[in-house]
């Protein structure tokens, strides 16, 4: 089936909008274009100036899918791209999804996740999140990951660090710190590094710094490393590849206990709950923290 569809002037073919790319629910590749329009007042300044890392995924969740940096050449000229230096290819054109039309060529390629840089332009050699990624052995309990994430809400409170936590969307939590764009990568990730083995030290039979996935045992990952140039994070309501169609979902941190499930939130229940509790990450765009000495 293809369709076309008309934003801001700009007129885009939709393809293959019957393809069943969630077969658990049901859910097809039009289905999700559908929904990435109607969150995107909420995702989209998530993605503002920040390069963007394409994932599609053609055939749906269960299909091979791949990484694609380079903005192919069939993109439509409105959308926007950056050159970003490459070691191996002298640059490489990093896409931008500054707008509603992009976001939807986007989702018609097929990219199920909405992947980008902790940075925005013009600035990227500084970011301005600094992110937690807490992620689990298979074998740990979810409320095991609740339990290390209060430990870092406490440290953070004490270091008076506004933070935001939010579920990957797949087993693990994102604890989002906003910070201002005058630190580089290396500095951001000492800190982060700094705060990981406190919580280490305080409860080292939950937590772990070790990257080998082999000698964790049953702890949560601490990872802040992937704080790095061209390194990407799925930003607040994308999609990921799951069977229940979940969405990497803003969270209170009072909703951060021991009944919040990784799977709570999804493609089915997602947009009556931004009805409910308004956009939970619309404070971080304009809070731009200093990082304190450790």
């Amino acid at each position: 089936m293809t369709n076309f569809l008309t934003i801001g002037g700009r007129e885009l073919k939709l393809t293959n909008l019957d393809k069943v790319y969630w077969p658990e629910l049901g859910i097809t590749k039009g289905d999700m274009i559908d929904y990435y329009i109607q969150v995107s007042p909420h995702l989209l300044p998530h993605l503002k100036n920040r390069p963007f890392s394409m994932k599609p995924f053609p055939d749906g969740i269960y299909g091979q899918s791949f990484y694609q940096k380079e903005v192919p050449k069939e993109a439509p000229p409105w959308y926007q791209t950056t050159p970003i230096p490459s070691g191996r290819r002298g640059f490489v054109n990093w896409g931008l999804v500054n707008d509603l039309s992009s976001l939807a060529w986007i989702a018609n390629r097929g990219c199920i996740e909405m992947h980008a840089w902790f940075s925005r332009l013009p600035s990227l050699d500084k970011p301005d999140l600094a992110v937690l990624d807490l992620d689990p052995s298979p074998e740990v309990p979810f409320a095991q990951v609740v339990a290390v994430a209060r430990l870092f809400h406490q440290l953070l409170v004490d270091l008076k660090l506004e933070s935001f936590p939010k579920t990957s969307g797949m087993s693990g939590l994102h604890i989002y710190i906003p910070i201002s764009p005058s630190y580089p990568f290396s500095q951001v990730r000492d800190f982060l590094l700094k705060l990981c083995q406190v919580v280490e030290q305080v409860a080292p039979e939950l937590a772990t710094l070790e990257r080998t996935v082999s000698k964790r045992g049953q702890r949560v990952y601490l990872d802040a490393v992937q704080n790095a140039s061209a390194k990407t994070i799925p930003v607040p309501y994308s999609l990921r590849p799951s069977p229940q169609a979940t969405v990497s979902t803003p969270l209170l941190w009072k909703e951060v206990n021991e009944s919040l499930s990784p799977t709570q939130f999804t493609y089915i229940n997602i947009l009556g709950r931004i009805k409910k509790t308004g956009e939970l990450f619309a404070p971080l765009l304009n809070l731009h923290q200093e990082l304190p000495n450790l």
